[in-house]
């Protein structure tokens, strides 16, 4: 009988231990997992500074093309202003997206005015969707005569 009492005394032991021990392993996995989570986070915010970065780059490369542009075009026909040109690149940027459109084989119908106003308007409403965001951006002040009355 008193080897059934220590057989008994043992058996209760090594069921706390292996407890203690599930218990541990439980503790370890949740404390890898959130370990895990929060490197994730950390690449995607990595990630996230480095596409910012690089959207910052492309747009300052598109700003330095349309200077270098604009300036060409100015160089090399006279009688024209910074605007009628920039115009001139919205028109053609305008029609490059329709001819995207166009050639793409899942797109839907665009219906849009193609009268002469309605690209002068088309041009406007951008140059002013553009100057809009401007006063926003730190360093930039509105011009004075702007083009939108606010």
């Amino acid at each position: 009988a008193m080897n059934e009492i220590n057989k008994m005394k043992r058996l209760r032991i090594a069921a706390q231990d292996e407890g203690e021990a599930v218990k541990i392993r439980a503790i370890k996995e949740a404390e890898a997992e959130a370990a895990r989570t929060e490197i994730q986070a950390k690449a995607d915010a990595e990630a996230k500074f480095m596409q910012g970065q690089g959207i910052a780059r492309q747009r300052q490369a598109i700003i330095s093309g349309l200077r270098d542009s604009v300036n060409s075009f100015k160089a090399e026909v006279t009688g024209v202003d910074a605007k009628n040109i920039l115009d001139l690149m919205i028109v053609t940027q305008y029609f490059d997206m329709m001819k995207d459109i166009g050639a793409q084989s899942k797109t839907n119908a665009v219906f849009m005015n193609h009268s002469p106003g309605a690209l002068d308007e088309l041009a406007s409403a951008v140059q002013k969707g553009f100057l809009s965001g401007l006063p926003a951006a730190p360093g930039f002040a509105v011009p004075q005569g702007d083009l939108m009355q606010r």
